[in-house]
Protein backbone atom coordinates (compact mmCIF):
# COMPACT_ATOMS: atom_id res chain seq x y z
CA UNK A 1 0.00 0.00 0.00
CA UNK A 2 1.12 3.58 -0.74
CA UNK A 3 2.32 5.90 1.86
CA UNK A 4 0.09 7.97 3.41
CA UNK A 5 0.86 11.98 2.72
CA UNK A 6 -1.08 13.13 4.93
CA UNK A 7 1.05 11.79 8.01
CA UNK A 8 2.13 13.95 10.38
CA UNK A 9 3.41 12.12 13.83
CA UNK A 10 7.00 11.83 14.07
CA UNK A 11 7.50 9.69 17.28
CA UNK A 12 10.72 7.89 17.85
CA UNK A 13 8.24 4.63 18.48
CA UNK A 14 7.12 4.19 15.06
CA UNK A 15 9.14 5.91 12.64
CA UNK A 16 12.09 4.67 11.36
CA UNK A 17 15.84 6.49 11.94
CA UNK A 18 16.16 10.15 10.18
CA UNK A 19 19.81 10.90 9.66
CA UNK A 20 20.36 13.92 12.27
CA UNK A 21 22.86 16.69 12.21
CA UNK A 22 26.33 15.69 11.88
CA UNK A 23 25.41 12.33 10.17
CA UNK A 24 26.42 11.16 6.66
CA UNK A 25 23.52 11.54 4.16
CA UNK A 26 22.49 8.12 3.01
CA UNK A 27 23.82 7.65 -0.86
CA UNK A 28 21.04 6.88 -3.25
CA UNK A 29 20.57 6.17 -6.91
CA UNK A 30 16.63 7.06 -8.53
CA UNK A 31 14.99 7.91 -11.52
CA UNK A 32 14.70 11.70 -12.68
CA UNK A 33 13.24 12.87 -16.35
CA UNK A 34 15.55 11.82 -18.70
CA UNK A 35 18.74 9.54 -16.41
CA UNK A 36 17.11 6.36 -15.23
CA UNK A 37 19.50 6.44 -12.31
CA UNK A 38 20.84 9.39 -10.80
CA UNK A 39 23.59 9.38 -7.85
CA UNK A 40 22.87 12.02 -5.50
CA UNK A 41 26.54 11.89 -3.91
CA UNK A 42 27.90 12.64 -7.11
CA UNK A 43 26.62 16.41 -6.70
CA UNK A 44 28.38 16.69 -3.32
CA UNK A 45 30.93 19.50 -3.21
CA UNK A 46 27.68 22.00 -2.83
CA UNK A 47 25.53 22.29 -0.72
CA UNK A 48 21.72 20.49 -1.51
CA UNK A 49 18.54 20.78 -0.30
CA UNK A 50 16.69 17.47 -0.32
CA UNK A 51 13.06 17.70 0.04
CA UNK A 52 11.23 14.74 0.55
CA UNK A 53 7.68 16.45 -0.47
CA UNK A 54 5.89 13.06 -1.10
CA UNK A 55 2.70 14.82 -3.04
CA UNK A 56 2.04 18.08 -3.95
CA UNK A 57 -1.66 16.61 -3.06
CA UNK A 58 -1.06 17.33 0.19
CA UNK A 59 -1.40 20.81 0.79
CA UNK A 60 2.10 21.60 3.14
CA UNK A 61 3.82 19.97 0.78
CA UNK A 62 2.69 22.22 -2.08
CA UNK A 63 3.24 24.87 -0.04
CA UNK A 64 6.87 24.04 1.15
CA UNK A 65 7.82 23.42 -2.80
CA UNK A 66 6.43 26.77 -3.48
CA UNK A 67 8.00 28.61 -0.36
CA UNK A 68 11.56 26.45 -2.59
CA UNK A 69 10.95 27.65 -5.64
CA UNK A 70 10.74 31.07 -4.61
CA UNK A 71 13.82 31.22 -3.54
CA UNK A 72 15.81 29.90 -6.89
CA UNK A 73 18.58 31.96 -6.70
CA UNK A 74 19.47 30.16 -3.97
CA UNK A 75 20.11 27.91 -6.12
CA UNK A 76 23.00 28.09 -9.10
CA UNK A 77 24.09 24.81 -9.49
CA UNK A 78 27.60 25.96 -8.50
CA UNK A 79 27.17 26.59 -4.70
CA UNK A 80 23.55 24.96 -4.05
CA UNK A 81 21.23 22.86 -5.56
CA UNK A 82 17.66 21.85 -4.88
CA UNK A 83 16.13 18.26 -5.16
CA UNK A 84 12.89 17.01 -4.39
CA UNK A 85 11.32 13.89 -4.29
CA UNK A 86 7.95 12.90 -5.31
CA UNK A 87 6.45 9.72 -4.27
CA UNK A 88 3.29 10.46 -6.48
CA UNK A 89 3.15 9.66 -10.41
CA UNK A 90 0.12 12.31 -10.30
CA UNK A 91 3.04 15.24 -9.65
CA UNK A 92 4.60 14.35 -13.23
CA UNK A 93 1.51 13.27 -15.12
CA UNK A 94 -1.06 15.30 -14.25
CA UNK A 95 0.49 18.39 -12.23
CA UNK A 96 3.38 18.61 -14.85
CA UNK A 97 6.32 18.81 -12.05
CA UNK A 98 9.94 18.61 -14.20
CA UNK A 99 13.92 19.76 -13.37
CA UNK A 100 14.18 23.29 -13.77
CA UNK A 101 18.30 22.97 -14.82
CA UNK A 102 20.91 23.87 -14.23
CA UNK A 103 20.06 23.21 -10.28
CA UNK A 104 16.09 21.90 -9.96
CA UNK A 105 15.84 18.34 -10.38
CA UNK A 106 12.95 15.71 -8.79
CA UNK A 107 13.64 12.19 -8.20
CA UNK A 108 10.33 10.16 -9.00
CA UNK A 109 10.39 7.73 -5.82
CA UNK A 110 7.51 5.73 -6.62
CA UNK A 111 8.36 2.64 -4.31
CA UNK A 112 9.47 4.75 -2.17
CA UNK A 113 13.09 3.22 -1.42
CA UNK A 114 14.32 7.04 -0.87
CA UNK A 115 12.05 7.90 1.21
CA UNK A 116 12.67 5.15 3.40
CA UNK A 117 16.23 5.18 3.37
CA UNK A 118 16.36 9.11 4.51
CA UNK A 119 13.62 8.08 7.60
CA UNK A 120 10.31 9.59 6.19
CA UNK A 121 8.23 6.81 6.07
CA UNK A 122 6.89 4.21 8.27
CA UNK A 123 4.61 1.27 7.78
CA UNK A 124 1.82 3.16 5.47
CA UNK A 125 2.82 6.73 6.49
CA UNK A 126 5.01 9.43 5.01
CA UNK A 127 6.04 12.68 6.64
CA UNK A 128 7.28 14.92 4.67
CA UNK A 129 11.29 16.23 5.37
CA UNK A 130 13.91 18.63 4.16
CA UNK A 131 17.15 18.04 4.18
CA UNK A 132 19.94 20.69 3.93
CA UNK A 133 23.08 18.53 2.81
CA UNK A 134 26.61 20.44 3.61
CA UNK A 135 29.56 20.17 0.46
CA UNK A 136 31.05 17.08 2.47
CA UNK A 137 27.87 15.53 1.77
CA UNK A 138 26.72 15.40 5.87
CA UNK A 139 23.19 16.73 7.02
CA UNK A 140 23.30 20.12 8.74
CA UNK A 141 19.53 20.59 9.47
CA UNK A 142 16.67 18.63 9.34
CA UNK A 143 13.24 20.01 9.21
CA UNK A 144 9.17 18.75 8.23
CA UNK A 145 8.46 20.37 5.09
CA UNK A 146 6.33 23.08 7.15
CA UNK A 147 9.31 24.92 8.24
CA UNK A 148 11.07 25.12 4.62
CA UNK A 149 11.70 28.52 4.93
CA UNK A 150 14.32 27.99 7.97
CA UNK A 151 16.21 25.39 5.99
CA UNK A 152 16.61 27.95 3.13
CA UNK A 153 17.16 30.68 5.81
CA UNK A 154 20.44 28.55 6.99
CA UNK A 155 21.15 27.82 3.50
CA UNK A 156 21.49 31.37 2.46
CA UNK A 157 23.65 31.93 5.91
CA UNK A 158 26.04 29.19 4.93
CA UNK A 159 26.46 30.11 1.08
CA UNK A 160 27.84 34.12 2.64
CA UNK A 161 30.13 32.40 5.33
CA UNK A 162 31.05 29.33 2.25
CA UNK A 163 34.05 30.68 0.20
CA UNK A 164 36.22 31.10 3.19
CA UNK A 165 35.31 28.21 4.93
CA UNK A 166 36.14 26.21 1.85
CA UNK A 167 39.37 27.79 1.00
CA UNK A 168 40.65 26.00 4.68
CA UNK A 169 39.87 22.49 3.74
CA UNK A 170 42.58 20.34 2.96
CA UNK A 171 41.14 16.97 1.41
CA UNK A 172 42.62 13.50 2.82
CA UNK A 173 45.21 13.04 -0.15
CA UNK A 174 49.01 11.74 0.33
CA UNK A 175 51.41 12.67 -2.47
CA UNK A 176 54.63 11.92 -3.03
CA UNK A 177 57.62 12.75 -5.37
CA UNK A 178 59.99 11.00 -7.35
CA UNK A 179 58.09 7.65 -7.87
CA UNK A 180 59.22 6.94 -11.45
CA UNK A 181 62.34 8.60 -12.55
CA UNK A 182 62.65 11.05 -15.28
CA UNK A 183 63.67 8.43 -17.62
CA UNK A 184 60.81 6.30 -16.73
CA UNK A 185 58.37 9.00 -17.23
CA UNK A 186 60.02 9.25 -20.65
CA UNK A 187 59.93 5.34 -21.73
CA UNK A 188 56.22 4.81 -20.40
CA UNK A 189 54.82 8.24 -23.02
CA UNK A 190 56.82 6.27 -25.19
CA UNK A 191 55.10 3.27 -24.64
CA UNK A 192 51.78 5.30 -25.31
CA UNK A 193 52.72 7.18 -28.44
CA UNK A 194 54.26 3.87 -29.81
CA UNK A 195 50.79 1.81 -28.64
CA UNK A 196 47.40 1.54 -30.35
CA UNK A 197 45.40 4.15 -27.57
CA UNK A 198 41.76 3.19 -27.13
CA UNK A 199 38.58 5.79 -26.03
CA UNK A 200 38.74 5.06 -22.10
CA UNK A 201 35.97 3.87 -20.45
CA UNK A 202 34.21 4.06 -16.83
CA UNK A 203 32.02 1.00 -14.87
CA UNK A 204 28.91 1.20 -14.01
CA UNK A 205 26.58 -1.82 -13.11
CA UNK A 206 23.55 -2.51 -15.59
CA UNK A 207 21.13 -5.30 -14.42
CA UNK A 208 23.72 -6.94 -11.80
CA UNK A 209 26.26 -6.54 -13.64
CA UNK A 210 29.72 -4.53 -13.87
CA UNK A 211 29.87 -3.47 -17.65
CA UNK A 212 32.14 -0.77 -19.38
CA UNK A 213 30.83 2.68 -21.10
CA UNK A 214 32.31 5.45 -23.27
CA UNK A 215 30.44 8.44 -22.94
CA UNK A 216 32.82 11.43 -23.86
CA UNK A 217 30.24 14.02 -21.87
CA UNK A 218 31.64 12.31 -18.59
CA UNK A 219 34.90 11.75 -19.58
CA UNK A 220 37.39 12.31 -22.51
CA UNK A 221 40.83 10.49 -22.09
CA UNK A 222 42.96 7.58 -24.47
CA UNK A 223 44.56 4.43 -22.62
CA UNK A 224 47.26 1.93 -23.30
CA UNK A 225 47.45 -0.96 -21.48
CA UNK A 226 51.28 -2.00 -20.32
CA UNK A 227 51.59 -5.56 -21.84
CA UNK A 228 55.89 -5.77 -21.70
CA UNK A 229 55.90 -8.05 -18.88
CA UNK A 230 59.65 -6.88 -18.04
CA UNK A 231 57.97 -3.23 -17.57
CA UNK A 232 55.25 -4.31 -15.64
CA UNK A 233 57.75 -5.39 -13.04
CA UNK A 234 59.89 -2.45 -13.06
CA UNK A 235 56.99 -0.42 -11.96
CA UNK A 236 55.79 -2.64 -9.56
CA UNK A 237 58.72 -2.76 -7.92
CA UNK A 238 58.88 0.70 -7.77
CA UNK A 239 55.56 0.61 -6.72
CA UNK A 240 56.21 -1.69 -3.83
CA UNK A 241 59.25 -0.29 -2.44
CA UNK A 242 58.34 3.67 -2.88
CA UNK A 243 54.67 3.99 -2.49
CA UNK A 244 53.58 1.17 -0.90
CA UNK A 245 55.58 2.33 2.73
CA UNK A 246 54.31 5.68 2.35
CA UNK A 247 50.65 4.90 2.20
CA UNK A 248 51.02 2.75 5.00
CA UNK A 249 52.44 4.73 6.81
CA UNK A 250 49.68 7.84 6.15
CA UNK A 251 46.46 5.58 6.00
CA UNK A 252 47.59 2.76 8.48
CA UNK A 253 46.87 0.59 5.66
CA UNK A 254 48.84 -1.67 4.27
CA UNK A 255 48.40 -2.64 0.12
CA UNK A 256 49.40 -6.07 -1.17
CA UNK A 257 48.27 -5.87 -4.99
CA UNK A 258 47.90 -3.70 -8.15
CA UNK A 259 45.05 -3.15 -10.08
CA UNK A 260 45.71 -2.60 -14.66
CA UNK A 261 48.82 -0.76 -15.64
CA UNK A 262 47.65 1.58 -17.71
CA UNK A 263 49.17 5.03 -20.03
CA UNK A 264 46.44 7.37 -20.30
CA UNK A 265 46.64 10.56 -22.38
CA UNK A 266 44.52 14.06 -21.58
CA UNK A 267 45.02 16.30 -24.51
CA UNK A 268 43.82 19.98 -24.91
CA UNK A 269 42.64 19.40 -28.55
CA UNK A 270 39.59 18.09 -26.70
CA UNK A 271 39.78 19.46 -23.50
CA UNK A 272 40.23 15.85 -21.70
CA UNK A 273 38.70 15.30 -18.59
CA UNK A 274 36.91 12.72 -15.76
CA UNK A 275 34.00 13.83 -14.54
CA UNK A 276 33.02 13.49 -10.82
CA UNK A 277 32.93 10.22 -9.71
CA UNK A 278 33.97 7.66 -7.23
CA UNK A 279 36.23 4.74 -7.90
CA UNK A 280 34.74 1.66 -5.62
CA UNK A 281 30.73 1.80 -5.95
CA UNK A 282 30.11 -0.79 -8.16
CA UNK A 283 30.60 -5.09 -8.01
CA UNK A 284 33.71 -5.06 -10.08
CA UNK A 285 35.41 -2.42 -8.51
CA UNK A 286 34.26 -2.88 -4.67
CA UNK A 287 37.69 -4.42 -3.78
CA UNK A 288 39.69 -0.88 -4.79
CA UNK A 289 40.93 0.79 -1.68
CA UNK A 290 43.35 3.68 -3.23
CA UNK A 291 43.61 5.09 -6.41
CA UNK A 292 47.15 6.60 -7.54
CA UNK A 293 47.43 9.41 -10.11
CA UNK A 294 51.07 9.29 -11.33
CA UNK A 295 52.33 12.24 -13.81
CA UNK A 296 54.77 11.72 -16.52
CA UNK A 297 55.09 15.05 -17.27
CA UNK A 298 54.25 18.53 -16.39
CA UNK A 299 53.95 20.58 -19.87
CA UNK A 300 49.47 21.37 -19.67
CA UNK A 301 47.80 23.92 -18.39
CA UNK A 302 44.72 22.29 -16.27
CA UNK A 303 44.37 18.89 -15.56
CA UNK A 304 44.28 18.91 -11.88
CA UNK A 305 42.71 16.84 -9.31
CA UNK A 306 39.77 17.91 -7.35
CA UNK A 307 37.97 16.55 -4.19
CA UNK A 308 34.30 18.14 -4.03
CA UNK A 309 33.78 17.22 -0.64
CA UNK A 310 36.75 18.97 0.42
CA UNK A 311 36.20 22.30 -0.74
CA UNK A 312 37.37 23.91 -4.39
CA UNK A 313 41.92 23.37 -3.99
CA UNK A 314 42.98 21.44 -7.02
CA UNK A 315 46.06 18.96 -6.28
CA UNK A 316 48.61 18.40 -8.84
CA UNK A 317 51.46 15.96 -8.39
CA UNK A 318 55.10 16.83 -9.82
CA UNK A 319 56.77 14.84 -12.64
CA UNK A 320 57.27 11.34 -11.71
CA UNK A 321 55.28 12.24 -8.40
CA UNK A 322 51.99 10.32 -7.30
CA UNK A 323 48.90 11.34 -5.22
CA UNK A 324 46.90 8.54 -3.59
CA UNK A 325 43.70 8.71 -2.35
CA UNK A 326 40.89 6.68 -0.88
CA UNK A 327 38.62 5.04 -3.80
CA UNK A 328 35.63 6.71 -2.04
CA UNK A 329 36.58 9.86 -2.58
CA UNK A 330 34.39 11.55 -4.52
CA UNK A 331 37.20 13.33 -7.55
CA UNK A 332 37.33 14.75 -10.66
CA UNK A 333 40.36 15.41 -13.44
CA UNK A 334 39.62 19.14 -14.52
CA UNK A 335 40.39 19.54 -17.76
CA UNK A 336 43.60 19.69 -20.04
CA UNK A 337 43.50 23.23 -21.44
CA UNK A 338 47.11 23.73 -22.58
CA UNK A 339 49.37 20.51 -24.02
CA UNK A 340 48.82 17.15 -23.39
CA UNK A 341 48.66 15.16 -19.85
CA UNK A 342 50.19 11.79 -19.20
CA UNK A 343 49.50 9.78 -16.38
CA UNK A 344 50.04 6.13 -14.93
CA UNK A 345 46.56 5.18 -12.75
CA UNK A 346 47.20 2.13 -10.84
CA UNK A 347 44.38 0.88 -8.01
CA UNK A 348 45.83 -0.49 -4.62
CA UNK A 349 44.07 -3.29 -2.82
CA UNK A 350 44.68 -5.95 -0.19
CA UNK A 351 43.88 -9.48 0.27
CA UNK A 352 40.52 -9.20 1.32
CA UNK A 353 39.72 -7.22 -1.36
CA UNK A 354 41.30 -10.00 -3.44
CA UNK A 355 38.43 -12.24 -2.43
CA UNK A 356 35.89 -9.63 -3.11
CA UNK A 357 37.13 -9.05 -6.78
CA UNK A 358 37.14 -13.43 -6.73
CA UNK A 359 34.00 -13.58 -5.42
CA UNK A 360 32.58 -10.72 -8.01
CA UNK A 361 34.32 -11.77 -11.04
CA UNK A 362 31.17 -13.91 -12.53
CA UNK A 363 29.07 -10.20 -12.41
CA UNK A 364 31.92 -8.61 -14.40
CA UNK A 365 32.10 -7.97 -18.07
CA UNK A 366 34.90 -9.25 -19.69
CA UNK A 367 36.84 -6.32 -21.09
CA UNK A 368 37.07 -5.19 -17.55
CA UNK A 369 38.89 -7.85 -16.15
CA UNK A 370 42.57 -7.20 -17.12
CA UNK A 371 44.36 -9.12 -19.20
CA UNK A 372 45.89 -12.03 -17.77
CA UNK A 373 49.35 -10.68 -17.48
CA UNK A 374 47.90 -7.83 -15.62
CA UNK A 375 46.09 -10.47 -13.12
CA UNK A 376 49.40 -12.06 -12.43
CA UNK A 377 51.65 -9.09 -12.31
CA UNK A 378 49.14 -8.09 -9.78
CA UNK A 379 49.78 -10.54 -6.92
CA UNK A 380 51.25 -9.93 -4.02
CA UNK A 381 54.80 -9.51 -3.30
Amino acid sequence: MAPNPGARDLGASRWAKIPQAGEPAPFFAAATDGVDRYSLDVVAGRWIVLMIFGTLAEPASAEGLRRALDRAELFNGTDAAFFGVSVDPADRVQRGLANLEPAIRFFWDFDCTVARLYGAVHGEHLKPLVFLIDPAFRVAMVAAVEDTAAVLERLAAELRDAPSAAENQIAPVLTLPRIFEPEQCEQLIAYYRAGQPSASGFALDVGGRTVQRVDPYLKRRHDVTIEDEALVRALKQRLETRLFPMVHRAFGWRGQHIERYLVCRYGAEEKGFFSRHRDDVTAGTAHRKFAVSLNLNGEFDGGELCFPEFGPRTYRPPVGGATVFGCNLLHEATPVTRGERYVFVPFLYDDEGARLRRANLGRVDADLRGSRKERRAGRGR
